[in-house]
């Protein structure tokens, strides 16, 4: 049986960001709902829960369903901490989204400008600062380079 590229995707975030307790949702009932409820204890101390939708695309184009977009960029909006994470397939990283440009990322796709892009291998402790700081508001455009890997 052949797996489904987001769920290998899933099963490299899972092994990479381990300090993360993992939640993996299935949404038939509650459609729009993200992939994943992730939480961690930070260099602080402080807990930091997040939830992320998980996509993979060989193209630039990222599919979201009218209920993704909703439910993302209202609990966004509500001040909730959600992100989407793009694997762009062929070896191209891993594009990190708030869920805070929903909108714009149904329709730019990957041209649109992300968080950061993680290239392999993936490092837990940049991937983790970059959640954390692109949740906090203070990350409006990539990372330096010296701080985190970007295009």
């Amino acid at each position: 049986m052949t797996t489904k590229p987001e769920t290998r995707f899933w099963k490299k975030l899972k092994e990479c960001l381990s300090k993360v307790h993992w939640t993996r949702v299935e949404s038939f009932s509650s459609p729009g709902v993200p992939d994943l409820h992730g939480v961690f204890k930070g260099k602080n101390g402080r807990s930091f829960s997040f939830w992320v939708e998980l996509k993979c695309t060989k193209l630039k184009k990222i599919h979201l369903t009218p209920k993704q977009i909703s439910w993302n960029f209202s609990y966004n909006r509500a001040g909730g901490n959600n992100f989407i994470m793009a694997e762009a397939l062929g070896g191209r990283g891993v594009y990190i989204y708030s869920g805070a440009v929903v909108r714009e990322l149904s329709v730019q796709g990957l041209d649109l400008s992300p968080l950061s892009i993680i290239q392999s291998p993936w490092n837990q402790d940049m991937i983790l600062k970059i959640l954390q700081h692109g949740a906090d508001g203070k990350l409006h455009s990539p990372l330096p380079v010296d701080q985190i890997i970007t295009r």
